[in-house]
Parts: structure tokens; C-alpha cells; sequence
């Protein structure tokens, strides 16, 4: 029988270990100095080291013939840990043993006696976690006070669910998930060790799918390896693994950014007949969008590098982002994330996606030239209505030459008010209950102090009918964005279109019962 990878290439000492240097540091210092503790607790995901990091350390304070803080390999002791077959490196699966009585018999009794070779009786417990609330009190005692030959080593990939009084007993590490470079570099070494060469795109998607789980990654490696080809390219490896989709996540959004949902909604079914699995590409997707914002959000920071994008991909990309909002691209990543819940059980296998596109794009116009159009979302976004060509001629080449003004805007608001008045009075009250905050180009920030209102005139036909009177009355094609702001940043803001409460002119809470047909109850 084949072994697997991860275990075939385990790291046999501290310098073989991928990542987490911290950690690795820090107990080669303790060792060295002869400063082990008599407790350690490891937390973090899972396959990124803790028990291949914690008998290591068994092996190391055992070894007999010790080379600074490395084991040496070659001793009795060092053979015995390697080969799993040291009487005195107890390891322990909490998740089938759980109980109290297991915890006394395997670990407390057992502690009590001395080791038969080593020098320390090491007992590393996996997925500690598992354990019961009755052996964990079991266990602390010992653990509080144990035997001066005794090293305990927990590991666990909830440490949320291990008690305060354990945690507090150990001396704890947080191990991290691994980067795709330092994968990616793993996965190369064993390739060589394996004489098999792998594209390097294959090796990156290889990475990108594990998640930061060394284990996962030399799992998927050795399942390609297994197609007993001397060198494996995607297109061989896309029997066992999907190809990476990279062109065609910055081809989704790009589609997105000109809300064209057509051809968003062409490409989705388009890899539906191809075969692709929609979970996946929905997972890379998101992945994708992540590494956006963080570029967005930072434009130093080395983002979108885990995709390896081709030049002109990336500066395209780098060129999209300048038009997106933090709060878009959130909205976008929300929207797919949501859906991705729903891909499970879909009778229609490509619907959620669709839905999002739809959901995104909210638009009854695509944009005709070559300038992208902001996305719209369940937030702030810009919405296009159908009218005459001829008026939308106009209006577009009236907005590129000039521009409207904020006080343009404040001067035709309270008109825009009195006409959406006479179609719908509820939508006039929560226009007049805003300000004009700003003009960004074509588009009126409307700063609101309640998220009621602000959301009651984004919804989709609200925010149509809004947008089509503060247009006609400008003469330039306006749309409006919303804001939510502090009771203190509102304060500082000129009150408009709100006049003081009076018989002509009823005050906000009168206007809003005669709006929804509501009546005042007093207090009995």
C-alpha cells in the first residue's frame, strides 16, 4: 500500500517545518535552555502542524544524542518516536475517548509511573476539546501539578470549547493558516523528492484550494500524482482537480462592473455545460472578491498576487477597483456568499448565481460606451430607466458638460419635493427629511439620520421615481446615493426643505400619519 504524502514527508525536525517560525523559535529556546514546560496547549486549524509540531517536540527533549534544539534522527529514542513506536509517547484521540474513566486510566494512572527509556513521559491529547466536562476536571489536577517527568501536550482545533482552567494551566500557541507561496513551495519540494514535474499554475491552484491546510494541500498533490505521469499539466489534472478559473473570475467581473447581467448570465450557463462545478467557482469567486476589497481597502498591500493574474488581468483589475466603493464591494461579496448557501440545493443548478447577477446589475440599461458603470446593490447603488433615445442623448451629452451643483441640488429640492408629493406623499416625507450632502458628478449623496428613511428611498421603483424628478427638474441626469449619519454629524448639517411646525404646515409626525393612515394612541 502507497503511503500518503503527509506522511511520507512529515518533517522530521524543526528546520523542516513549513511556517509558523514563532512557534518554532520559542520552543527551540526552551529546549536548548533546558526551559520546557510541563504543559503546552496547540490551537488552529486543522492540518497546519500542531501534532506533527507536538511530536516533535516529544522526539526532541528525548533524543540522546540531541544537536542543539534538533533531534538528531539516528538514536534508539529518535527511531522509536519516528516509527510510532515509543512506550513513552502516549498519544490520545479525545474524540473516542471522552469519558472520565478513560482520562484516569490512560492518562492519570499512567503518568504516575516513571518512563521506561526516555526521559520525559510525554502524552499528546488530539482534538482535546472532545473531552467531557467530568474528564476534564479529571484532568486537571494532574495537569495542574503533574510528575516531574511528565509533559503534556494538548492540541485542539476549537479552543473555544476547552475550559478557562485548563487553558490557564498550558502554555498556549495559536498556529496559523499557511500562505500559498509557502505551499506552494511545499508542494514543489515533494514533486522534486517524487521526480514529477507539475506546472506551476496547478501547484498554486492546488494551494489556493487547500485553504492554509498543509495536510489538505499533500492530499490533493498526491491524489494528481497518482495519474502516474511524469509531468502533469491542468489540463491532465483537471480529471481529479478543477482547472483554475482566474480568466474567468476577472471576466464575471468585469461584467458585473458594466452591469451587463446578459453576458454575466451567459458565462454562468456557459460553465454549467462545461462541466464546472458551480460551488467551486462560487468559492474562487468570493475568494477573488475578498482579495479586491483588500486591495481597495489598502492599495499598498501585495492583494490579488494568490491569483496569478497575467499583467494586463491585473492592472484591468487595478483599474475596475478605482470605480467601486468599499461598501459595493462588500455588498457584492454578501450577495455571493448568500448564494452559495443556496447552490446546495438548488433544483436549477445555475438559478442562485443567475439571481445574484440580476441582484447586482439591478439595472434596466447596459451601459453603451466604455467607461464601467457602477454595480448597483441592496444598498447604495445606481439604477438606469428606459426613455426616449433622443431624451437620453440629450441628457447625457448635457451631463458631460456640465456638471450639477450642490446648490443647484438644494435649490430644486424642495420642488422635487411638492412633485413627488402629488404621485406618493410617503416617499415626499422621506425625501424631506433628508440633505443634500454632496454631489459626486451625477450623483446627490442624501445624508439621512435614520436608516429607515435612507433605505425607504433606495428600495428599487422609489429610488426610479426619485432619480427621474431630480433629473427633469436639473436637466442633467442625476442619481442619489444614501448616507446615515450620527445624530451630531446630521446637527451639523443645514436643515433643508423642513419648515417649523405650524397650522399651514403640520409637523414631521403629522405628515407621517396622514402619510400611512396612522392615528396618535395615548398612554392609558
Amino acid at each position: 500500500m502507497a503511503q500518503a504524502l503527509y506522511r511520507k514527508y512529515r518533517p522530521t525536525s524543526f528546520s523542516e517545518l513549513i511556517n509558523q517560525n514563532p512557534i518554532r523559535v520559542t520552543l527551540q529556546n526552551e529546549i536548548e535552555n533546558d526551559r520546557v514546560a510541563h504543559a503546552y496547549l496547540f490551537s488552529g486549524p486543522r492540518g497546519v502542524g500542531k501534532t506533527t509540531i507536538a511530536r516533535l517536540l516529544a522526539k526532541t527533549v528525548n533524543c540522546t544524542k540531541r544537536q542543539g534544539a534538533e533531534p538528531c534522527n539516528s538514536c534508539d529514542i529518535c527511531q522509536e518516536s519516528s516509527a510510532g513506536r515509543s512506550l513513552d509517547i502516549i498519544e490520545i484521540d479525545a474524540a473516542s475517548h471522552t469519558g472520565v474513566d478513560n482520562v484516569r486510566e490512560n492518562i492519570i494512572e499512567n503518568a504516575r509511573f516513571t518512563p521506561q527509556r526516555a526521559k520525559f513521559k510525554v502524552f499528546i491529547i488530539d482534538e482535546v476539546h472532545m473531552l467531557s466536562i467530568s474528564a476534564f476536571n479529571a484532568l486537571l489536577k494532574t495537569l495542574e501539578e503533574p510528575p516531574e517527568h511528565v509533559i503534556f501536550i494538548l492540541a485542539t482545533t476549537e479552543i473555544h470549547r476547552v475550559p478557562e482552567t485548563i487553558i490557564s494551566r498550558c502554555q498556549r500557541f495559536d498556529f496559523k493558516r499557511v500562505g500559498v507561496d509557502d505551499l506552494v513551495q511545499r508542494l514543489q519540494f515533494i514533486a522534486g523528492k517524487e521526480k514529477v514535474e507539475i506546472e506551476d499554475a496547478l501547484l498554486r491552484n492546488i494551494a489556493r484550494r487547500a485553504e492554509g491546510s498543509v495536510r489538505d494541500a499533500e492530499v490533493l498533490l498526491g491524489q494528481i500524482l497518482s495519474l502516474g505521469d511524469k509531468k502533469i499539466t491542468e489540463e491532465k489534472a483537471s480529471i481529479i482537480l478543477p482547472r483554475s478559473n482566474v480568466g474567468l473570475l476577472v471576466e464575471l467581473f468585469k461584467y458585473l462592473i458594466h452591469n451587463d447581467a446578459q453576458e454575466a448570465i451567459t458565462l454562468v450557463n456557459r460553465l454549467v455545460e462545461e462541466g464546472v462545478n458551480l460551488q467551486d467557482f462560487t468559492k474562487d469567486y468570493i475568494e477573488f472578491l475578498r482579495q479586491v476589497l483588500l486591495l481597495k481597502v489598502n492599495s499598498s498591500a501585495e492583494g490579488l498576487s494568490d491569483l496569478a493574474l497575467d499583467k494586463q488581468s491585473l492592472e484591468e483589475v487595478k483599474n475596475y477597483i478605482k470605480t467601486l466603493s468599499v461598501s459595493q464591494l462588500v455588498s457584492m461579496i454578501e450577495i455571493f456568499s448568500a448564494k452559495l448557501q443556496d447552490l446546495r440545493y438548488a433544483h436549477i443548478i445555475q438559478l442562485p448565481l443567475e439571481l445574484a447577477i440580476l441582484e447586482i446589475t439591478d439595472n434596466d440599461e447596459t451601459p453603451t460606451d466604455d467607461t464601467p458603470a457602477t454595480p448597483t446593490s441592496k444598498n447604495n447603488m445606481t439604477s438606469k430607466k428606459k426613455s426616449d433615445p433622443a431624451s437620453d442623448k440629450s441628457v447625457k451629452n448635457s451631463s458631460q458638460s456640465s456638471l450639477v451643483s450642490l446648490d443647484k441640488v438644494k435649490k430644486i429640492w424642495p420642488e422635487a419635493i411638492d412633485k413627488l408629493k402629488e404621485s406618493n406623499r410617503s416617499i415626499s416625507l422621506s425625501l424631506k427629511v433628508g440633505i443634500p450632502q454632496a454631489v459626486n458628478g451625477s450623483q446627490v449623496v442624501i445624508a439621512y439620520q435614520h436608516k429607515f428613511h435612507a433605505e425607504r428611498v433606495t428600495g428599487r421603483i422609489v429610488k426610479s421615481k426619485i432619480e427621474d424628478v431630480l433629473t427633469d427638474l436639473a436637466g442633467k441626469k442625476l442619481s442619489i446615493l444614501t448616507e446615515v449619519l450620527t445624530p451630531e454629524e446630521f446637527a451639523k448639517l443645514d436643515p433643508l426643505a423642513v419648515k417649523a411646525d405650524t397650522a399651514e404646515n403640520p409637523g414631521i409626525l403629522e405628515q407621517a400619519l396622514h402619510a400611512f393612515g396612522g392615528e396618535v394612541v395615548e398612554e392609558e
